[in-house]
């Protein structure tokens, strides 16, 4: 069975809208940090002693105070200091940013290598997005930049779901095709099930909704429409600058745009573990 025709995509779909435990939970310290802020108000104490957990997780917290992206984070000795310095809200994108790639589970040398493709453009799309945010001073950038990552988030159970689907064809191109096709729907069906905000949903349901016209301020889903157009190849930089998204950021000219946002870009790319982006 070929999966570019439609039945193969729609019993897919239907896999994970009727079966919830085919959608991965959200990752454990995730979870455990989100239960215990809901909680009440943890101490900085309890915080530190649940990310202690999993020292690569506290290893990538640190490596986040240590560079210079906040202005107003200084880097502590101890992981409790970094815990007091951030804001509860904003610690917990950080944890789930830094733990989603252990979404994807398996393998198979053809999933492995299209998931390996679409996870190295997720981080770079995330840390554009932090840059981006930048420009909107109402929005954080370690939201921009779980956004970012989350903008793609539905291909990660995809393809690890198609392990157990060899009726599927292995193509490269047919692999990626899917991915575009249900990306989207599923992804807002995990980040619903997540009870993540709908700010996030929308990150993911629009992500290929090019010509999107709203009302108020810029938004999450405007900044990583804009990371994504920064991405794409070829570059066309005469339809970024048409972008709806592009024009409500009230962005510099997209050259521009990239030199200034260069530094910032590899320094999130370097926290997130993604591979430096090629020199013009």
């Amino acid at each position: 069975m070929d999966n570019r025709h439609d039945s193969v995509k729609l019993a897919l779909y239907e896999r994970f809208r009727k079966d919830p435990g085919a959608l991965p939970p959200m990752p454990e310290i995730s979870l455990r940090l989100r239960h215990l802020l809901a909680a009440g108000e943890p101490t900085a104490e309890q915080v530190s002693a649940l990310l202690e957990h999993s020292p690569a997780l506290a290893k990538c917290l640190m490596q986040f105070a240590a560079l210079p992206l906040l202005g107003h984070i200084h880097p502590g000795a101890r992981l409790f200091d970094v815990v007091k310095q951030l804001d509860p809200k904003r610690l917990a994108n950080l944890v789930l940013a830094f733990e989603l790639r252990q979404l994807y589970e398996g393998s198979e040398a053809n999933l492995e290598k299209v998931f390996n493709k679409r996870w190295s453009l997720s981080l770079q799309r995330a840390a554009f997005s932090a840059g981006l945010a930048q420009h909107v001073p109402h929005l954080e950038e370690e939201d921009a930049l779980l956004a970012g990552l989350l903008q793609d988030v539905g291909s990660l159970p995809l393809l690890r779901e198609l392990h157990q689907w060899p009726q599927v064809s292995r193509l490269e191109c047919d692999l990626q095709r899917l991915c575009e096709q249900l990306s989207a729907e599923l992804g807002v069906l995990l980040l619903t099930a997540w009870r993540l905000p709908a700010a996030l949903q929308d990150c993911a349901r629009l992500r290929r909704d090019w010509c999107r016209q709203h009302k108020g301020p810029v938004d999450l889903a405007d900044v990583v429409q804009v990371a994504s157009q920064l991405l794409e190849e070829p570059r066309d930089d005469d339809r970024l600058a048409r972008l709806p998204a592009y024009q409500r950021l009230e962005l510099p000219t997209p050259q521009v745009l990239r030199t200034e946002l260069a530094e910032v870009v590899a320094l999130w790319l370097k926290l997130l573990g993604g591979r430096p982006l090629e020199a013009d």
